[in-house]
């Protein structure tokens, strides 16, 4: 059997570390402050994972990249910088970009955000526990398991999944989306496009301007949905209220 050889970026702890503190009782509570950067030659990668405990993230895509890179801004109190895990490997023909945060018992504090810089159309599976997700300039396929925090994804031409659990989802100039699973919250979609279905729980939603067919199930909020060019059919709507109009095909309830 071939040997599969696997690389790891390296992290660079740049710029160092600052204190910032506050007197409460005496006491004073000092924040850490780190940044560190890792890159990996983006040549032969076909795919991205990106794999996350919680945190802000950051995805931006840039067509002219030829590495993957990533700024990580840490804040931290009572942690060590060794219990703060952020690893870029290669394993193949396929990255994955790891973060986790192993702590003690004890009072601890950490703020956390990635800005992820990529080709642009390099496919993407992303799976976070909580944290807000950002996402930029993609033209590689997207899929997104989220645990908690808002989603936005912004220019994206590639094709989208999301399987969210909880937090608002806006969506804005995405013309291939296929997918949208969400438990709770609000769910926004501007100028968008694709064949695509939605399955709500719970949360408004507010849907302007889409290119495509759309079969939607929600189980609670209401919905908002003008101008599709395409068919529309709502198989299950639980409660609140409903407004439709500008379906250019046609336009079906259960």
């Amino acid at each position: 059997m071939k040997q599969m050889k696997q690389w790891i970026g390296v992290g660079l702890i740049a710029v160092g570390i600052g204190l910032a503190g506050c007197t409460i009782n005496d006491n004073v509570i000092k924040i850490e402050e780190e940044k560190r950067q890792l890159e990996l030659p983006a040549e032969s990668i076909e795919a991205l994972n990106i794999v996350t405990d919680s945190g802000n993230l950051i995805v931006k895509g840039d067509e002219k990249a030829t590495v993957i890179h990533v700024d990580a801004d840490i804040k931290s109190k009572n942690v060590k910088p060794e219990e703060i895990i952020i690893t870029l490997e290669k394993d193949g023909n396929t990255a994955t970009l790891r973060s986790e945060i192993n702590t003690g018992i004890g009072i601890n504090y950490v703020d956390m955000t990635l800005t992820v810089t990529v080709p642009a159309q390099l496919p993407i599976n992303l799976t976070d526990g909580s944290g807000d997700i950002d996402i930029t300039d993609l033209a590689g396929k997207l899929t997104i398991e989220d645990g908690a925090g808002d989603i936005r994804l912004t220019n994206t031409s590639g094709e989208v999944e999301i399987h969210d659990q909880s937090g608002d989802i806006k969506i804005k100039d995405a013309s291939a989306l296929k997918l949208i699973e969400d438990d709770s919250g609000d769910i926004t979609l501007e100028n968008t496009g694709g064949n695509v279905a939605i399955r709500d729980q719970s949360g408004d939603m507010d849907i302007r301007k889409h290119k495509g067919d759309m079969t939607i199930s929600d189980q609670s909020g209401d919905i908002v949905i003008d101008t599709v060019e395409g068919n529309v059919l709502i198989e299950n709507d639980g409660s609140g209220e409903r407004s439709v109009q500008n379906i250019k095909g046609s336009y079906t309830s259960k």
